[in-house]
């Protein structure tokens, strides 16, 4: 069974990244994954900084054992000013440091997706944050990602993802995630 770490780059709890992450942790499992839902807010790491790359927090040793005893992720993103927040960047620079001079996600398969209220559903933050991912952590980010335009009415309902071009997109995603680890695990 392919393992999925599922996160929001959201610490706030009535986040919509948090619904929409929580939703992609439900359908993962009902396609068969072993799905490990965290909350970055597990996780309160300082700013990042060189000084902390001999010794990082415990913390960060911590998110990054979630993140390695995984195949791959599914991070549900705000977006804030066209780009992600920087709590999620935070925490992965803090991982990377772990590593020994690794990329922090080199072999993971990730899925992207994100909420937002307004009508491109946090899609200028998840081309920010794709090509972080596959530029300076090494990961593979499947082609397939699921933005949530007016994400206030499409996820109104808790744990209902009401807009069915969204709910397409979603579920193609986490189809892809898991078959593209499928393919990874035979190597």
């Amino acid at each position: 069974m392919a393992r999925i770490l599922v996160f929001s780059g959201a610490t706030r709890l009535t986040s919509l990244n948090r619904r929409l992450a929580a939703i992609a942790a439900r359908d993962l499992r009902a396609l068969g994954a072993t799905v490990t839902e965290i909350s970055l807010a597990d996780f309160p790491l300082p700013f990042v900084d060189e000084d902390g790359r001999p010794n990082p927090p415990p913390e960060a040793r911590a998110f990054n054992a979630a993140l390695q005893g995984q195949d791959g992720l599914f991070i549900a993103t705000p977006e804030y000013n066209s780009g992600y927040p920087p709590i999620l960047k935070n925490a992965l620079d803090w991982a990377s440091m772990c590593n020994g001079g690794k990329p922090g996600l080199a072999g993971k398969v990730v899925a992207l997706g994100a909420a937002s209220p307004g009508p491109r559903g946090g899609y200028r933050g998840l081309m920010q944050l794709r090509a972080t991912l596959e530029l300076g952590f090494g990961a593979l980010v499947i082609p397939e990602m699921a933005p949530v335009p007016f994400a206030n009415k499409a996820l109104a309902e808790k744990g209902v993802l009401a807009d069915e071009s969204a709910a397409k997109m979603l579920a193609a995603c986490l189809q892809r995630l898991l078959w593209e680890v499928k393919l990874r695990r035979k190597d």
